[in-house]
């Protein structure tokens, strides 16, 4: 069973992998319809983009202290929890639409 801090850590850091996911698509779909270059100049000006680049940082710091006190064998199973909430964030943030045997998947995480 991993200590107060480490189970801190480790739902920090699946946070921010959710909201940097979320981020990220949320500038990338209002992106989309710009050229390759247009697109990347976009990117780099684009708050969040660089706001879900922030969380990815700090997703892996979070991650890097709880490999550093917990077997990976235990600590990897437990992200999963990311594929859920991610797409529960597709569903109403964007309404993005889950098929049925994805949803069976979610379950089965």
């Amino acid at each position: 069973m991993p200590s107060f801090y480490t189970s801190v850590l480790l739902l920090s850091a699946i946070a921010f992998s959710v909201a940097g996911q979320v981020l990220l698509k949320a500038a990338a779909r209002d992106l989309a319809g710009l050229g390759r270059v247009d697109f990347l100049l976009a990117a780099a000006r684009d708050v969040r983009v660089v706001s879900g680049l922030a969380a990815w940082v700090m997703w892996m710091i979070c991650w890097l202290q709880v490999l550093r006190v917990m077997p990976l064998s235990k600590a990897y199973p437990l992200t999963s929890l990311t594929y859920v909430l991610i797409t529960i964030a597709g569903v109403f943030m964007f309404g993005e639409h889950v098929r049925r045997l994805h949803i069976y998947g979610i379950i089965l995480i």
